[in-house]
């Protein structure tokens, strides 16, 4: 288990910034950082999935039991919520949500409705199959087909693996990781805050920016596929998920103590403006430009689509600022490779 150790001023080396740091050394409580991560944002993210979760599950088995309107309705809305709940805990998944492949699993799109319509078993464990099951599944399932009382079977399945997924990795938190995340709280590539930073990076850059954004808008094809954009049956879900989303990032970022507070002890600039704020911007204007979209992104993308291209811009702008300036700041190494690029 590593020692506690306050941070020394990082020389911020071959950031371009406009103003250097003083001879007065800042210090920075990483294990405090990591301790506030933890039981004020993370573990409360995972408690609040796993009880939607399990109310979507027992929604699930409700209609399997009995399918009328009124508990498809109860069950359409706990999808909603547990979907609405899943956007906050997706940054997360260092250690047990990384363990248990809960993103991939919970939320990989477009679903293979032939596959997941077809009268046969799934074992949902290999990893050929995570596009048959998850919340992309149940919106197919329970907003793109004629009958789900046709599929109520499957529907109660999927959601109660949805269901145990999200109870092992909040266990996982609470059964010893949230004490060995806390306790590594030094500055190397394995060390809990380096390794939280770069999964909240590859998710921001990956599953926000890209995976809601920038490929259903045509950004890495030649044409616009809005096919691709999340929770495509439901038809009017995807912009809230987005709104979510960003929210649950921004809040992360600005968190007291965290990001935005590590770059101010390190007191960065651009541009004369410190790099905490000019970062902030950037998710309030993703915000706004988002808030302006229809509520169905696949929609929009159909009848005019420059609005989701700018929303990608806004997006990628904040990319080059988290991860390049942030994490040159901090003295953290990237540790996946983006194929999209920069």
């Amino acid at each position: 288990m590593l020692r506690l150790l306050p941070i020394a001023l990082l020389l911020l080396l071959g950031c371009q910034s406009e103003t250097e740091p003083d001879e007065a050394t800042t210090t920075f409580d990483r294990a405090t950082l990591l301790r506030h991560w933890a039981d004020d944002l993370i573990v409360p993210a995972f408690e609040d999935f796993s009880a939607a979760a399990a109310a979507q599950s027992a929604a699930a088995t409700d209609y399997a039991t009995e399918p009328t309107e009124a508990s498809l309705g109860r069950l359409q809305e706990q999808f909603e919520e547990a979907y609405l709940a899943w956007q906050r805990v997706s940054p997360y998944m260092t250690g047990p949500g990384e363990s248990v492949r809960l993103r991939e699993q919970v939320n990989t799109y477009p679903t293979d409705t032939q596959r997941l319509t077809a009268r046969q078993e799934i074992v949902y464990e290999l990893p050929a199959n995570t596009d048959v099951q998850g919340m992309p599944a149940l919106d197919f399932l329970l907003f793109g087909v004629e009958d789900p009382a046709l599929h109520r079977a499957r529907i109660a399945e999927i959601a109660g693996r949805i269901s145990t997924l999200s109870g092992q990795a909040l266990s996982g938190w609470q059964d010893g990781y949230r004490d060995d995340y806390v306790a590594s709280a030094g500055s190397s590539a394995t060390a809990s805050v380096d390794r939280t930073v770069n999964d909240f990076l590859y998710w921001y850059e990956r599953n926000l920016r890209a995976g809601k954004v920038g490929i259903p808008a045509g950004v890495f094809s030649s044409e616009p596929r809005p096919e691709l954009a999340e929770a495509i049956y439901h038809g009017a879900l995807s912009k809230r998920l987005f709104l979510e989303a960003l929210a649950a990032g921004r809040a992360f970022y600005r968190s007291e103590p965290g990001l935005a507070d590590y770059l101010d002890a390190l007191r960065v600039e651009r541009d004369g403006q410190l790099l905490s704020e000019r970062i902030d911007a950037g998710f309030v204007s993703a915000d706004a430009i988002a808030t302006d979209l229809n509520a169905d992104f696949a929609t929009q993308v159909r009848l005019v689509n420059t609005p989701m291209l700018r929303l990608y811009d806004a997006l990628q702008a904040n990319v080059i600022l988290l991860k390049v300036d942030l994490l040159q700041a901090l003295s953290i190494n990237v540790d996946y490779v983006d194929a999209d690029g920069d």
